[in-house]
């Protein structure tokens, strides 16, 4: 899994990179947080067909979602994009999708947004519960995005979803964090991946302005710093007989 991939810093970096990772590390399945693709705010066809032309599977989304109007027709085309499953009914796309790899397994995916200082989205616990519901049951993994500014809601949503699912982990914050762990269930956890973009910044915003807005407390234009990315992922193992992680395993690429 691959934390919020922030404008062409996070593609460039990816470009250099991912392929090699995904080789070093026998991986078999990549998703990746898309929702800041396009110069930091949403993603289109240009930018989403760059990472899967690199190796990514599936693009997870989160509050950008909407941000680009092109993905308004997108994401009604392509089962490689899902957005959170507990927006509106009404919402074009789809929460949840299964892709299957190149050895035969059937992966789904699942996408969900917090509700704590983040809006008013339906519950993403019920939400998680209608997923598990509507994905079929030949599927050899089921993996969770849970893209929440919360720790507290994501650790509940690994625990609500321990034993039930092969992964939940955090986007959102763009700050990775250090409690990746393998629940009692099966469960492989991890409260947030980060971002694949230049950390010489503010959560991937040049420093001058998102400093500006907190100091002047006026509006101001955020612009995603286009050089010098980190990639911040995450790697599980999974025993496709059991839908069980057996590891997890951060990565960590500075830029060069």
């Amino acid at each position: 899994m691959i934390g919020d991939i922030i404008g062409r810093a996070g593609r460039r970096a990816l470009e250099e990179h991912l392929p090699r990772l995904i080789d070093k590390y026998s991986i078999d399945f990549t998703v990746a947080n898309g929702e800041n693709l396009a110069s930091g705010f949403g993603l289109n066809r240009k930018t989403a067909d760059e990472v899967f032309s690199l190796g990514v599977d599936v693009l997870t989304n989160g509050n950008h979602c909407w941000d680009q109007r092109e993905f308004l027709l997108l994401c009604d085309e392509d089962d490689r994009f899902v957005r959170p499953m507990n927006f509106s009914s009404h919402a074009p796309g789809r929460g949840w999708t299964v892709l299957e790899t190149a050895a035969g397994h059937k992966i789904a995916v699942i996408n969900l947004i917090g509700q704590i200082f983040m809006g008013p989205w339906d519950c993403p616990f019920a939400a998680a519960d209608r997923a598990l519901e509507e994905i079929p049951d030949d599927v050899s993994a089921i993996v969770v995005d849970m893209h929440a500014e919360a720790t507290s809601e994501k650790m509940g949503m690994g625990w609500y979803l321990n034993g039930r699912v092969s992964c939940v982990y955090g986007t959102h914050t763009h700050v990775p964090t250090c409690d990746e762990t393998i629940m009692p269930g099966g469960t492989a956890y991890q409260s947030d991946i980060g971002m694949t973009a230049s950390y010489q910044s503010i959560i991937g915003m040049k420093v001058e302005g998102a400093l500006k807005r907190m100091v002047e407390r006026l509006p101001q234009r955020f612009e995603a710093v286009e050089r010098g990315a980190s990639i911040f992922a995450t790697v599980v193992t999974i025993d496709t007989s059991t839908r069980r992680a057996t590891n997890i395993q951060r990565i960590h690429i500075p830029p060069a």
